[in-house]
């Protein structure tokens, strides 16, 4: 029956894909995702059992999400005949910027959202980003908290995919020629005794060097005294300020606008660091300090290429192991199973299949207990 509904579906689909296409087109807010939604909706498709079941799946994941490291890749295939939605629960710092994109063959369409948990998620979730066009999501996070993104092709997608997930700085870094290696001092390290906190980074470099506007903005302040000595404050157009202090030599004016990169100061040892040796302290601010770290960290961590049977992909499967909640051996069980037990592999991971097992449990499992499923 299952069958019989997607086949006629997928005549019914084809009968009216320049009429979605159109459709699609015209709805010039929200998602893509919205707009295939509504583009359904109009075409009278959306009250179908395939189509309602489409909508609820993208709804469940949120809740059922797994937990992947990141940096984080998988490779898969599309099947058909099987509704997908997938979840995946990131927990991301203020400063930190997101970028989720994926590769699908073929012309489907595969819908990329990004949404924060309201109280851990007891009172839902909030819509905070979604995919462009090219199946690429980019975020910067203004607030330290656990989000889920969400992966949906359009119904009855085809075709092999790629997804990637990973973080990057959301800055670039304030001092010319120089990285997070010349960061010898951190936020929240004591100072006079304890009777106050360290709120920035000090970056070390040679007297003189450049240092530059890290964000488009304005400059809102250039000071001289003080413990910071010279310095420069930029506020850009999301309400964060930017504090360079112990500038040798400030050569920017208040009022001035600047763009990323622009030259502000040059790295001096003014202020309270006279005996210090050149630096720029660095400060974000934005109702009180927050560490910078994350505005200027990007890990270097590779992502781990699947190394598995790929032809298992989109395929039922005989599942022998305990589903992980994350691709690797220390990771938590999802839930107890009766094993062996069959299920449907998504796509892959390092050396470890996702699996979705039909009483509707999803996770990892490592490739050595997965194998072909008894005909």
């Amino acid at each position: 029956m299952r069958l019989i509904s997607s086949v006629f579906l997928l005549f019914l689909l084809s009968g009216c894909a320049e009429q979605l296409a159109e459709l699609r087109k015209s709805y010039q807010h929200g998602s893509a995702r919205e707009a295939y939604v509504a583009a359904l909706a109009e075409t009278g498709i959306s009250d179908s059992a395939i189509a309602t079941n489409w909508t609820l799946q993208g709804e469940a994941v949120l809740q059922t999400a797994l937990t992947p490291d990141l940096p984080y890749m998988e490779e898969g295939v599309l099947n058909p005949s099987q509704i997908m939605a997938v979840g995946y629960r990131l927990s991301l710092t203020r400063g930190q910027r997101l970028i989720a994109s994926a590769t699908i063959s073929g012309t489907s369409d595969l819908f990329l959202d990004l949404f924060e948990t309201i109280d851990n998620a007891s009172q839902g979730f909030k819509r905070v980003e979604s995919a462009d066009t090219t199946f690429t999501l980019q975020y910067d996070v203004n607030k330290t908290s656990e989000y889920v993104l969400r992966v949906q092709p359009e119904i009855l997608a085809t075709g092999t995919f790629t997804l990637s997930i990973k973080t990057e700085a959301s800055l670039i870094f304030p001092v010319m020629g120089r990285s997070t290696s010349n960061i010898l001092s951190r936020f929240g390290v004591e100072r006079d005794g304890g009777r106050r906190s360290h709120h920035g980074v000090d970056i070390f470099a040679n007297r003189g060097t450049p240092v530059v506007a890290v964000r488009k903005g304005q400059i809102s302040s250039t000071k001289i005294g003080g413990l910071g000595g010279k310095t420069v404050w930029l506020k850009d157009d999301r309400g964060n300020n930017f504090y360079y202090a112990h500038l040798d030599s400030q050569l920017v004016r208040e009022g001035q606008r600047v763009v990323p990169g622009d030259t502000l100061g040059l790295v001096g040892n003014t202020g309270n660091s006279r005996t210090t040796a050149p630096h720029l302290h660095f400060g974000v601010y934005a109702r009180g300090p927050h560490d910078p770290w994350p505005f200027l960290f990007t890990p270097s961590k590779r992502q781990l290429i699947p190394s598995v049977d790929s032809s298992h992909f989109g395929n039922v499967v005989l599942v022998e192991g305990l589903l992980k909640t994350r691709p690797n051996n220390r990771a938590q069980i999802v839930a107890s199973t009766a094993l062996p037990a069959t299920g449907m592999v998504i796509g892959a991971s390092g050396a470890y299949y996702h699996v979705r097992l039909y009483d509707k449990s999803e996770g990892y499992v490592h490739k050595s207990f997965v194998g072909p499923a008894t005909p």
